[in-house]
């Protein structure tokens, strides 16, 4: 399985906080028993850390209507130009923590793409999916109903409604290609205890931001790192808190 990591700025270099994210990445990755080669960091600069380089790509990948779908234009980019093997891809944003080892049986992937849900709501995310190198005209699929205005229900058009479309309509007999993962594998901040229920445990990807505190009213690592929440329960591990702690942020 290989870990995919994208980062596309317009700037062609890290912000502050992105450099970090990527530093923990990198380090959190190797703790887990990723290999170096199977780490892939897609950035449209040169950039190398603890033994993983950048696979340069053309600054025109990024997404200038909806940054967040970049990504799904970046894993288009790795397929148009031969980069994709017959591996199991695992795509996830630089603030998608991976908690625990994840192996391809416990996937048990036999679709060309798997997607989780929000737990709280059945709208697909986009911050950590898997795919096989027969998943490329998904992707393209969704690039192509990706545009930086709203719909007539006033929704972003962005990858993850793009994606709701192809299966709502089952466009191209989507509905039996992909498979619907357990949101354990891209845990979020909103509906904490409906989506810890839910949730495979024990969880193997929190996704936060660590520096969102307008956003939640409270310091997302009190929320994720000391259960100050509505369950009371640490959303992270010690292994990964201590690495978070390592880069100053606790």
């Amino acid at each position: 399985m290989k870990n995919l990591l994208i980062y596309i700025n317009p700037r062609k270099w890290f912000d502050k906080e992105s450099e970090i994210f990527f530093k923990i990445q990198v380090d959190n990755s190797l703790e887990l028993g990723w290999k170096h080669e199977d780490i892939i960091f897609v950035a449209n600069f040169d950039y190398e850390y603890n033994g993983v380089k950048s696979l340069i790509v053309p600054d025109n990948v990024y997404c200038k209507g909806f940054e967040k779908s970049t990504k799904c234009n970046a894993v288009i980019y790795l397929f148009d130009n031969n980069l994709v093997n017959d591996d199991i891809y695992w795509c996830h944003d630089l603030d998608a923590w991976q908690l625990e080892p994840i192996s391809e049986k416990e996937l048990d992937l036999d679709k060309d793409a798997g997607f989780c849900d929000y737990g709280r709501k059945p709208l697909w995310q986009m911050g950590s999916y898997f795919f096989k190198n027969t998943s490329e005209d998904i992707f393209k699929e969704i690039a192509s109903r990706v545009k930086p205005c709203y719909d007539i229900y006033r929704r972003e058009q962005n990858e993850e409604y793009a994606l709701l479309y192809l299966t709502d309509n089952n466009i191209n007999g989507i509905n039996d290609r992909i498979k619907r993962i357990n949101n354990t594998y891209d845990f979020g901040m909103r509906k904490i205890e409906l989506c810890y229920q839910k949730a495979n445990k024990p969880l193997k990807v929190v996704h936060f931001y660590p520096y969102s505190e307008k956003k939640w009213k409270m310091n997302p690592i009190k929320i994720v790192m000391y259960g100050m929440n509505e369950i009371n329960i640490p959303l992270m591990n010690e292994r990964l808190i201590k690495i978070f702690k390592k880069y100053g942020i606790e």
